[in-house]
């Protein structure tokens, strides 16, 4: 008798593994959402923080100046762009 109770006391391994796999797959699902919402977190910040360059540009009066803040600013949410592009295809 005491055999028969050992038996049924080891855990169902197929159980064990199908619940490592749905945590693994909940998981990674939380992790893309995370993921998402940064980049659409860093797209927002810096597209708020070259407007603010081009006002200060623009507020000098100097054109210069502003031509280098465009430049600049087009550069960085061309890089932007480019990152958060390739950032969300890989968390597919």
């Amino acid at each position: 008798m005491a055999t028969t109770q050992t038996k049924n006391t080891i855990p169902n391994i197929d159980g064990v593994f199908q619940h490592a796999s749905e945590a693994q797959e909940q998981f990674a699902a939380a992790a893309r959402k995370v993921g998402s919402a940064y980049l659409d977190s860093y797209e927002k910040t810096v597209d708020r923080a070259t407007e603010l360059q081009l006002k200060m540009a623009e507020s000098t009066q100097q054109d210069w100046i502003t031509s280098i803040a465009k430049t600049q600013a087009d550069f960085a949410r061309e890089l932007t762009s480019t990152y958060t592009n390739t950032a969300r295809t890989l968390l597919k």
